[in-house]
């Protein structure tokens, strides 16, 4: 077993300064209306440019698609769904007609997307007891694509067999070592069959018995508890899929595997603060595969960059909006290169960051200093700045003179969608003395 860096956190967890990743320009960050909690990229309008698909944290819309224009930038969001507040989200084609559907997790359903007509609409819902945490993949190699969902209240796995026809079979109930936040659909024996990897309180593998069951969880001995991400990629190019895990307060640990599903082998590296999504990907311009954490609790993205035999560098930090939750890797840019983009929960935004490139700005409603401007003038300062007037309330004031503008809401100064409704509080002037 070779333990990377054990030494450094003895005495308290590595903390790595903040630096700039020099592949990456200029970033843009987009402001939503709704705070995402998951994310994935796919062509939703079948337009044959990538957009990016966002699953709110509150339900009203469920989901928000990104229309991509193939240079970096996004056009207006499209609201889909109402109801159900999502946790996760996974891709896959669900009815086997070409194009990507997501399912999505959250207050105990799964609900699924397809495309019709170059927008998402809802196809199937389903109860699935504290569900938390939903992939997709095929186990059975049948051709259909298999939902596979995880508590992390409880020590069960979910496993729903895909008809092919956009409809799923009753649940399998496989039990884990504990309950689970994240799963990794990946052959991880050799075998050429997808075996399960969770993890949560624990970091367990369940391997394929060869006709898509799963056998017992066995626990992968590197000591993580506390697992929120996995991703998979072969890190050492010796053709065995390696895993990476995001755990603890600011761990991000690399696991190699023998061949078999052994990962006896593993290095840990320091991260941000509360490392929530992984990546793994190629990012700057050699043949080694890189991982990507987002760090909720800092705000920034590490950047691990690949050295081909299963090492990676120390982290490179870069920052994106606070508190992101997700994290894609691809060529929103149509240059050929991946770039980085991230879901930022606490900032309700997303997060641009193309690979050797400025990322267009967008247009955003900057909400104009109102105050004490007349009705007039604040309707158009508002206009200006691509917001919407859409309720006037007055009140008394001594202090705000008669048809002035004593605030707004939002405040002067907050970021928003473009058409963003701003409410203008209006004086009435003072009481009348008796």
């Amino acid at each position: 077993m070779r333990v990377v860096g054990a030494a450094l956190f003895a005495g308290g967890l590595l903390v790595v300064p903040l630096a700039s990743a020099a592949t990456f320009g200029r970033s843009a960050e987009i402001p939503l209306v709704r705070a995402p909690n998951a994310m994935v990229e796919m062509d939703a309008t079948q337009d044959g440019v990538q957009d990016l698909v966002l699953a709110n944290a509150n339900g009203r819309p469920t989901l928000t698609v990104l229309p991509g224009r193939g240079d970096g930038s996004f056009g207006m969001p499209i609201n889909v769904g109402v109801g159900l507040a999502a946790q996760s989200i996974a891709l896959g084609d669900f009815d086997n007609d070409g194009t990507d559907d997501v399912a999505v997790a959250g207050n105990g359903e799964i609900a699924t997307y397809s495309d019709a007509g170059g927008t998402l609409s809802r196809s199937g819902l389903f109860n699935v007891p504290d569900v938390t945490t939903v992939t997709a993949g095929d186990l059975d190699l049948d051709g259909n694509v298999d939902l596979v969902a995880a508590s992390a209240s409880q020590a069960i796995l979910s496993v729903f067999r895909g008809t092919g026809e956009g409809t799923f079979l009753p649940r399998q109930v496989y039990a884990t070592d504990g309950p689970t936040t994240s799963i990794l659909i990946a052959d991880l024996d050799g075998d050429d069959l997808p075996d399960v990897v969770t993890g949560g309180s624990a970091l367990t593998e369940l391997i394929n018995l060869g006709d898509g069951t799963l056998g017992a969880p066995v626990s992968i001995p590197a000591g993580l508890t506390d697992v929120r991400a996995l991703a998979a990629g072969d890190l050492d190019g010796d053709g065995d899929v390696d895993v990476a895990v995001a755990s603890g307060q600011s761990i991000v640990t690399v696991m190699l595997n023998f061949g078999v599903g052994d990962f006896r082998d593993f290095a840990i590296h320091g991260a941000g603060t509360t490392p929530t999504a992984l990546g793994i990907g190629f990012v700057d311009d050699d043949d080694n595969l890189d991982i990507v954490a987002a760090n909720r609790g800092t705000g920034d993205a590490s950047i691990f960059y690949g050295l081909g035999n299963g090492r990676v560098q120390e982290e490179t930090r870069v920052k994106v909006g606070k508190g992101p939750v997700d994290l894609a890797l691809g060529d929103l840019s149509s240059d050929g290169v991946n770039d980085l983009v991230t879901a930022n929960r606490a900032a309700r935004s997303v997060t641009v960051l193309l690979n050797g490139a400025d990322a267009p700005q967008p247009v955003v409603c900057l909400v104009p200093k109102a105050a004490g401007r007349t009705l007039a003038v604040a309707r158009r300062l508002i206009a200006a700045a691509h917001c919407q007037v859409t309720a006037v309330q007055r009140t008394r004031s001594r202090r705000v003179k008669k048809g002035k503008v004593i605030s707004t809401t939002p405040a002067a100064g907050a970021r928003r969608p473009v058409g963003t409704p701003v409410t203008l509080l209006v004086s009435r002037g003072p009481k009348p003395k008796r």
